[in-house]
């Protein structure tokens, strides 16, 4: 077996954004002394093939109001933290500016909170300036399509919020454009976009579990409940989220469900006895259901068909 040889030449240390406040260096190529400097101030830090970025100060870092995850996981958190400060910050995150001085989040929440965990004073960023609401909104939407790690509720939430708004020359954004500018199909978007058929106690729970159930399984929900059954939907939810049952074994049980209460539903017969309402008669097979109505007992209603006989 042949020797595997060392390279001959070391492997250059893979470049990182990360720089210590202390030794941020300003525009003129000289040591800042205000580590809380402003954007025109900020040093400029070289990315790989990108425009530079900026040392911003966390502290003028609003969140952005556009963002679709709804619920970040505090150890995946601790676990960025961590190896943001073993190997530094690979990508810095996207701001833009605002009236007050200040900076809104477009991408990489989770990289400022890993930051904020760290102690650090400031973090590398792409700066935009006079960037519309809309865009703004599509951009912290592409930033988390492009690492596909939203679930379909998130993505489905945020794609019908960015509909709702217009373009800069105040049209209407259409799902086409919305579709090509973040890089999915306009199939991806409709299917994302049907759990809002579903029912509105449905919406509530996967507000509070986002990854409560995919996309593909709740179309087949989605189904149902425009059937009349939002009720057995809303149960076989309560299955995945109380009892631990799959996604799968949930439709198929509602599935199931549905189709029972098809085959044993029949036309009501209300039971008149000399013009008395006593019940309602349902056909369910080789059987006859009686349900009592008007106060009337089941011993009462079978003491009045004996009668008829005799």
């Amino acid at each position: 077996m042949k020797q595997r040889l060392a390279p001959r030449m070391p492997l250059a240390s893979l470049k990182t954004f990360d720089q210590p406040e202390s030794e941020t260096v300003a525009n003129d190529g000289k040591r800042s002394a205000n580590s809380s400097t402003s954007i025109t101030e900020a040093q400029p830090l070289s990315a790989q093939g990108h425009s530079p970025a900026a040392a911003i100060p966390i502290a003028l870092i609003d969140k952005s109001p556009h963002q679709p995850r709804l619920i970040f996981d505090p150890e995946a958190i601790d676990a960025l933290a961590a190896s943001i400060s073993e190997s530094g910050l690979m990508s810095p995150i996207t701001v833009k500016t605002k009236e007050d001085g200040r900076y809104e989040l477009i991408g990489g929440e989770r990289r400022l909170r890993a930051h904020q965990i760290l102690g650090k004073q400031q973090i590398p960023a792409f700066v935009l300036e006079n960037i519309s609401v809309t865009d703004a909104a599509i951009g912290a939407l592409a930033d988390n399509e492009a690492k596909r790690s939203l679930c379909d509720y998130e993505r489905g939430k945020a794609y019908k919020r960015t509909l709702s708004m217009s373009t800069e020359a105040g049209k209407p954004l259409t799902q086409g454009t919305l579709a090509r500018r973040i890089g999915v199909s306009d199939a991806t978007i409709s299917r994302c976009l049907a759990f809002f058929d579903l029912p509105q106690e449905a919406i509530t729970m996967l507000d509070e579990k986002p990854n409560l159930i995919g996309a593909k399984n709740a179309a087949s929900l989605v189904t149902l409940s425009k059937k009349g059954h939002a009720r057995i939907v809303i149960q076989a939810l309560r299955r995945i989220s109380q009892d631990g049952a799959s996604e799968q074994g949930a439709v198929n049980w509602a599935t199931s469900e549905v189709n029972r209460i098809s085959k044993s539903t029949q036309a009501v017969v209300a039971l008149k006895i000399k013009g008395q309402h006593f019940g309602d008669v349902v056909v369910d097979g080789s059987r006859l259901i009686i349900n009592c109505k008007n106060g009337y007992t089941p011993e009462e209603i079978l003491s009045r068909l004996l009668e008829l006989d005799e």
